[in-house]
């Protein structure tokens, strides 16, 4: 796995900024209703044809409007075992392996009942946390999850009419979708992941998954 540790040596390495406007909990407004960086807009519009996308909010739309809400069969499974986890019930509970962490987040919502999580940043380093409905409580507290897509993505089919398929949504932004122990080690990795991102405590990130799944 990747290394997601800055050489603060390397000139050429960007320092992230505490102002970078990637991080929703600095903004005023609830968390589906602010701003998300202009790249991160730009590019999920381009995914799905749309104008820029201005919010999580408007994102959720548009994912209802593919979709019609997502349900267990819509999330990213994956066929093998992977990092990211989830034990229906708790633990020793059914086991659900996902391509990222946030559909066990999801699956607490779309089950209605507990969800153990198990989940390992870029540079390996495990997170674990409850999820339920209403709340997820990780450890560490705090750990945060980053949202994101590929900076050049397109429009499957180079800008053709067809809709893009749940496939094609989980390809370019499931690899964005990380959990990291604290928002240092996301802006790390986000000064170099070739992708839009914007990142949030993990602890608060119900509210999405509740509004896909509605």
């Amino acid at each position: 796995m990747g290394n997601d540790r800055t050489d603060r040596s390397d000139p050429d390495v960007d320092e992230p900024s505490a102002d970078s406007g990637r991080w929703l909990p600095d903004r005023p407004e609830p968390t589906l209703e602010a701003p998300i960086p202009d790249d991160l807009g730009t590019a999920l519009g381009r995914l799905v044809g749309t104008d820029p996308v201005a919010t999580l909010e408007e994102w959720v739309a548009e994912c209802r409007r593919l979709t019609g809400g997502i349900g267990l069969e819509e999330l990213c499974h994956a066929e093998g075992e992977t990092a990211h986890w989830g034990e229906l019930g708790g633990a020793g509970g059914e086991r659900y392996d996902f391509r990222c962490v946030y559909d066990a987040v999801i699956l607490a919502a779309v089950a209605d009942e507990p969800v153990r999580i198990h989940t390992e940043s870029p540079d390996g380093t495990p997170i674990e946390a409850r999820a339920t409905g209403d709340e997820v409580t990780p450890t560490p507290p705090s750990a945060v999850v980053s949202f994101g897509v590929e900076t050049d993505v397109d429009r499957p089919g180079g800008g053709a009419k067809a809709e893009p398929t749940l496939e094609d949504v989980y390809a370019t932004v499931c690899p964005y979708v990380r959990a990291f122990p604290d928002r240092e080690a996301y802006d790390r990795w986000a000064s170099r992941a070739p992708a839009a991102t914007v990142a949030m405590p993990l602890a608060g990130a119900t509210d999405l998954a509740e509004a896909l799944v509605e």
